[in-house]
């Protein structure tokens, strides 16, 4: 027991570890991301239009309007674009596009998940999952209700199908006990949003990693594990086998002590 409890010990140090590496190793230049895309294209970028960096490591978006607007992406050598050549994501590696390929594609997505500004729905086990989830979506309330029973944590990326969907997600996110407000609005109940200070609610971040995850199809919810395996919508018969094996086979992600939004 011993071994396996250091085992599991260096397997969270690792993740951490490879979470701080990617944090620092990301340096964004939105100016040369601007000029690569547009030489890519052979056209400026329209009027109105921005380059800004995502969270994940070298991938940047292409925005227009306010926050929640579509966007569409791209890798900063443009050998891989979202919404730009076609809906969706492709790429012109014949290996990232092969069925392997997309697989590492999304490991690599899910290790550099921002953690530390997701919401933590503390429960007994560790967290066993990030999932792409809205309150106002009743497919997710069913994984809710799942996650309930295996008395297991998660981290939440909470977005909304509606207008109120988004506001309540909004509220949840910047309340002083968003773990607990999260848990209050997807079981229908009162929800404490009394708000934390200087806290704004990221829905443009919160999109781009509905479209990552999700690898171009955004559906609610998407459940995100901890080795880069997925599940796009919710069932209570293959999708709740998956999470259990999940849960037996101990593969989870590191698991902070205290709420680290702002």
């Amino acid at each position: 027991m011993s071994f396996i409890r250091w085992l599991l010990g260096a397997a969270v140090t690792f993740l951490l570890l490879q979470n701080a590496l990617a944090d620092e190793t990301w340096q964004a230049d939105a100016s040369r991301a601007q000029a690569v895309f547009e030489h890519a294209t052979g056209r400026p970028l329209r009027t109105g239009h921005r380059v800004e960096p995502t969270v994940f490591p070298g991938y940047y978006a292409v925005r227009s309007g306010g926050p929640g607007e579509p966007a569409a992406y791209f890798r900063d050598d443009m050998t891989w674009t979202g919404n730009v050549r076609s809906a969706g994501w492709s790429s012109v590696s014949a290996s990232e596009s092969s069925t392997e390929g997309q697989m590492r594609w999304l490991k690599e997505q899910v290790r550099n998940l921002p953690l530390d500004r997701l919401i933590l729905v503390k429960r007994s086990k560790p967290p066993v999952a990030v999932i792409w989830s809205a309150p106002d979506c009743p497919f997710c309330r069913r994984l809710e209700s799942a996650l309930e029973r295996e008395d297991v944590s998660v981290y939440v990326a909470p977005v909304g199908l509606s207008a109120d969907g988004y506001q309540l997600s909004a509220e949840v996110y910047c309340a002083k006990d968003s773990g607990k407000a999260w848990t209050a609005a997807m079981q229908g109940g009162p929800v404490d949003n009394t708000p934390r200070a200087s806290c704004t609610y990221p829905r443009d971040m919160l999109g781009d990693i509905g479209f990552f995850i999700g690898r171009g199809r955004i559906v609610t919810p998407i459940v995100a594990f901890a080795d880069g395996t997925t599940i796009t919508g919710w069932d209570d018969e293959r999708a709740l086998v998956r999470l259990r094996e999940k849960i037996a086979q101990q593969v989870f992600f590191p698991s902070r002590v205290a709420p680290d939004i702002k």
